[in-house]
């Protein structure tokens, strides 16, 4: 028999969004729906387990209204259990922790919280396996919490030695001073282990195309999170064959997309370009953040405005940036604005006869609109 799961981690229920306040409501409420529709998608794919690797909340103080709503999606997972471990984010404190208190008053019988560095025999749970735990419990730690299971005896009848832990991975995850449980490829192979599901990085999914070599998985966030998250959201679903052999497949799972771009104008036909791209429907829940850059004539600058304030009725949040946008000076500006042989009017015509050192002659003329002031 084989051992087919559902692997999510850094879902970040409780995030509030609080710098995109037109929009935080259903940023924060996407993620919810997102749980829901992964918890469905486990049950329409028969996995046998549905893991969370950390961070199913963001914070400690989510409220308990949260909370049990929570726990109420995770019961509606139907395979044959649901384990969930605690990150940097949600880190436990034995016998200290209002929210996993309240999470496991309300969790059915069917759902597991790993609250412990040890070894979980799932047999009674119908499952041929081990579980080996490294919740957090603490937001930040220079070391690791998977160094005691190198040593544990992996000779018991049970099928599958499978690991859970989260925190950044050497040359994956970025943690440049090793301030999130740091831990490295060698050290978690190292372990005998069947398999390693993990979480905390949740900007990009691990590997970034699986093989039946691959024994460490990321899945990254369910759902982006912010503007440094490029990916659509992702989970996978891994399944173990009876010779343990691996077979994984990332799914697309998030509903929005924070997408950033940086765009070269030289008109306002391609501002309009921009427009075109982003009005299909599909684009509606999407969040676009645009930084402009190049030079067009001041006749467009108005019309230009115009068009990206048409665009925030495309998608659900739009930022744009002009600082590095820069007004065309042609010849029929500077005759227009300077009197024709006066020094001004000399230098920049002098100037704009060399295409190659634009700079030059917008420095100047920006120069010169200081002094005019």
């Amino acid at each position: 028999m084989c051992l087919k799961l559902l692997l999510t981690a850094d879902v970040h229920l409780g995030l509030k969004f609080s710098n995109y306040p037109e929009v935080q409501q259903e940023l924060s409420e996407a993620r919810f729906n997102t749980l829901k529709n992964i918890v469905e998608l486990a049950n329409e794919q028969k996995c046998d387990l549905f893991v969370v690797a950390g961070d199913l909340f963001d914070h400690q103080r989510v409220s308990e209204r949260d909370i049990v709503r929570t726990a109420q999606i995770i019961n509606e997972f139907q395979g044959k259990l649901a384990v969930i471990l605690p990150g940097n984010h949600d880190f436990i404190i034995p016998n200290d922790s209002r929210l996993w208190q309240k999470f496991k008053s309300q969790k059915g019988d069917r759902v597991l919280l790993l609250e412990e560095c040890k070894v979980y025999q799932l047999n009674h749970y119908d499952l041929d396996m081990n579980l080996y735990s490294a919740p957090c419990q603490s937001k930040h730690s220079s070391t690791n919490n998977v160094g005691w299971i190198k040593n544990i005896s992996k000779e018991s009848a049970v099928k599958y030695h499978i690991g859970i832990a989260h925190g950044s991975l050497q040359d994956v995850s970025p943690d440049p001073d090793k301030r999130f449980y740091p831990m490295t490829k060698d050290e978690l192979l190292n372990c005998g282990l069947d398999i390693w599901l993990m979480g905390h990085t949740d900007r990009i999914q691990y590997p970034p195309k699986s093989s039946s070599f691959d024994r460490i998985f990321y899945p990254g966030t369910p759902e982006p999170n912010g503007f440094d998250c490029q990916h659509e959201g992702k989970v996978w679903v891994i399944t173990l064959d009876e010779e343990k052999k691996i077979s994984a497949s990332s799914v697309v799972t998030g509903n929005h997309r924070f997408i950033q771009e940086k765009i070269k104008l030289t008109s306002s036909e391609d501002a309009q370009a921009l427009v075109n791209k982003y009005s299909p429907e599909i684009n509606s829940k999407n969040l676009l953040k645009l930084k402009l850059t190049g030079r067009i004539p001041k006749k467009d600058f108005s019309t230009l405005f115009e068009i990206l304030e048409g665009l925030k009725t495309k998608l659900l949040y739009v930022e744009y940036n002009t600082d590095e946008l820069r007004q065309e000076i042609t010849i029929e500006t500077i005759n227009k604005e300077f009197t024709e042989g006066s020094f001004p009017h000399k230098l920049l015509y002098h100037l704009s006869e060399n295409a190659d050192d634009y700079e030059t002659l917008q420095l100047a003329y920006n120069l010169i609109q200081e002094v005019r002031k």
